[in-house]
């Protein structure tokens, strides 16, 4: 999970003032399992959960709660290497996986020949919605290398 935010219909708020206390050590790290190290889990929580109104608990409590609603592919958890596919695959084992999520509601992306990212658009309730305008910008290799993923 890159990360979570919340999502005008153009744009995100970024680097809110907040008085929530930031997250600690032991938050981030505890969140590092989704999110990749607890460094990424601390530049998320700076740069969109203090626009959330949440306090950090919170927070990191509905990303993972986010996390957890989406059913990853198991073809794609399986690899083992590195593998060459179009992008639009990618999409379309999502939303198989994920009955209830529309097709635009999930976009991929890529950058410099590889898949980058898959950015899910949920309500505050963690219902699948459709992406705004400016989040829907699929990428359109037909030759995207796609790294394994957890």
């Amino acid at each position: 999970m890159h990360g979570l935010w919340p999502q005008y219909d153009y744009g995100y708020p970024a680097n809110c003032r907040t008085s929530e206390r930031p997250p600690s050590r032991q938050q981030t790290e505890a969140m590092a399992d989704i999110m990749g190290t607890l460094g990424l889990a601390w530049y998320q929580w700076n740069k969109h959960g203090v626009c959330a109104g949440l306090p950090a608990d919170d927070y990191f409590a509905v990303a993972r709660a986010a996390y957890d609603r989406v059913t990853r592919p198991a073809v794609f958890r399986k690899l083992e290497k590195t593998v060459t596919l179009p992008a639009s695959l990618i999409e379309d084992a999502f939303v198989k996986e994920n009955p209830d999520m529309p097709r635009d509601g999930i976009t991929i992306t890529c950058q410099q020949g590889y898949i980058q990212e898959a950015h899910i658009c949920l309500t505050r309730d963690l219902e699948f919605r459709t992406c705004g305008a400016d989040v829907i910008r699929d990428c359109a290799l037909t030759s995207a290398q796609f790294d394994p993923m957890r």
